[in-house]
């Protein structure tokens, strides 16, 4: 009787913890999509910095990005970029605020830019999402550029 108690315990703290995860960006979803009243797409450039910098002594290999949202229409100014997601074969990596900034160069056009030092393979494709208000905007397939 105490193990299946216990049994019905672990599952329901581990059904729990289940619930309770991160939401994941839904790769499925187009690099256009209609957001509060504008049709915006998301346009990604991706580079690996690997100019050597003076005074560094270890390869600190830098992954840039520019993921610039156009729209022919006024994008709102109270859509807010909640995350970025980076993600190249099974590896994803969710990016700290620190790590990008949004910067707004007209009312049609944002553009969130940032660098980290994830080991992004420059031979491989990556993909990238961005949350904006609950809904998500992704790019696949996008080449890596090299800087030397």
């Amino acid at each position: 009787m105490k193990k299946v108690l216990l049994a019905s315990v672990m599952v329901v703290a581990l059904s729990g913890c289940q619930m309770t995860t991160e939401q994941q960006a839904d790769w499925k979803q187009d690099n256009k999509i209609e957001m509060m009243n504008a049709q915006i797409q998301l346009d990604s450039a991706v580079w690996i910095d690997q100019m050597p910098t003076i005074g560094e002594k270890t390869d600190e290999s830098k992954v840039n990005f520019a993921l610039t949202l156009t729209s022919e229409q006024v994008i709102a100014p109270e859509l807010m970029i909640d995350k970025v997601i980076l993600r190249q074969g099974d590896n994803s990596w969710s990016l700290s605020y620190d790590e990008f900034e949004v910067r707004v160069h007209d009312n049609h056009t944002w553009e969130v830019t940032g660098q980290s030092f994830y080991d992004i393979d420059a031979t491989q494709v990556i993909d990238i999402a961005i949350e904006a208000n609950n809904e998500w905007i992704v790019e696949t397939d996008i080449q890596v550029d090299t800087v030397y």
